[in-house]
């Protein structure tokens, strides 16, 4: 299969924030969901291997954390239309909209590694002209019309990102036989210049993926780290006490 997939040569300090005790270890199985797999965009939709996800900046790895957390318009409209006729809620308050408990950073680590190997960057356009010819959308019943960056940097749709993760996963050099990709470099769907990677684990592969050299030890999340406060900032975020 002659594949013109892009895997940009680049030098890689990359960051992560993860749980004690080994902050750059493969998340164990049994975090995985009732079917087996991981939730991230670029796992195994097959469930037989795992990948660790890291991030250029510290910054951009709190920021695809805290996305989840971020107040939904339409929830918080529903909310503001219960009428509390009995007085009950108001005898009963919950946190506050965009809140986060301080529990958030319990055993919560961060680091920084050098990172190696080839990563296929996936919404470039070398990329997507590779899959548009070899990987079959009709099974996701989608157009080649519609293949594009939009349609892979949607999360919605994961079992065809999963789908596309294990299909570089199984892609090998006819003559060597040696993986064509160690993993997914993508761009963060909350700013393109935040580059991500999703790092394949292989059969061989000890706890710490052999392409990742820590070069600090990791380090608690304090509540007042610059790059949270920023995250926090930018998803109007606040800590909650309760």
């Amino acid at each position: 299969m002659d594949l013109e997939i892009e895997c940009p040569d680049e030098p890689l300090h990359v960051w992560r924030v993860g749980f004690s005790p080994e902050l750059w270890a493969w998340t164990p199985w049994t975090f995985a969901g009732d079917d087996g797999l991981f939730s991230g965009r670029w796992d195994d939709q097959l469930g037989e291997f795992r990948t660790i996800y890291t991030a250029e900046s510290l910054l951009g790895c709190f920021l695809e954390l805290l996305a989840l957390f971020r107040p939904s318009p339409e929830l918080v409209a529903g909310l503001d239309q219960i009428i509390d006729d009995d007085g009950s809620i108001g005898s009963y308050p919950e946190a506050p909209q965009c809140a986060i408990g301080y529990s958030w950073l319990e055993d919560r680590r961060y680091g920084s590694a050098r990172q190696s190997g080839k990563y296929c960057y996936v919404t470039h356009s070398r990329s997507i002209a590779a899959l548009s010819i070899h990987y079959p959308f009709d099974r996701h019943d989608i157009s080649l019309a519609d293949v594009d960056t939009a349609l892979l940097k949607d999360a919605r749709d994961r079992v065809l990102t999963r789908s596309i993760a294990r299909w570089l996963y199984d892609l090998h050099e006819e003559t060597a036989g040696e993986p064509v990709v160690d993993g997914v470099r993508f761009n963060s769907r909350h700013g393109d210049e935040i580059r991500v990677w999703a790092v394949f684990q292989r059969a061989d592969d000890l706890a710490v993926s052999p392409r990742i050299q820590p070069v600090m030890e990791p380090l608690s999340v304090p509540p007042d780290l610059p790059e949270l406060q920023e995250a926090f900032a930018r998803f109007g975020l606040q800590w909650h006490e309760g």
